[in-house]
């Protein structure tokens, strides 16, 4: 598909050119919804606008992000209890 203001080809993601931004018709946005739904997603990733207009597809490795939930829920609960500790010592 092609943009019908700067006829150059649109994004295989999104509704929007990347080079003039306008917004796509709605003939073209039927379109690309059904091309998005046809596609078989296997795992859930992660949309970035610059994943979307890349030239060439980005592959991240997700192994880590187990390691940083942990990492963010201990940080959480470290900032949690230092909270308290406030509150405690100025109620007395």
């Amino acid at each position: 598909m092609y943009c019908n203001k700067c006829g150059k080809a649109l994004p295989s993601h999104g509704y929007i050119c990347k080079f003039c931004g306008t917004m796509m018709d709605s003939e073209q946005i039927k379109i690309q919804k059904e091309n998005i739904k046809n596609q078989n997603r296997d795992k859930i990733e992660v949309n970035l606008m610059s994943d979307r207009y890349s030239s060439e597809p980005i592959n991240r490795n997700y192994e880590k992000r187990r390691e940083n939930k942990y990492l963010g829920a201990i940080l959480i609960l470290v900032v949690v209890i230092i909270l308290l500790i406030i509150a405690i010592l100025k109620v007395m």
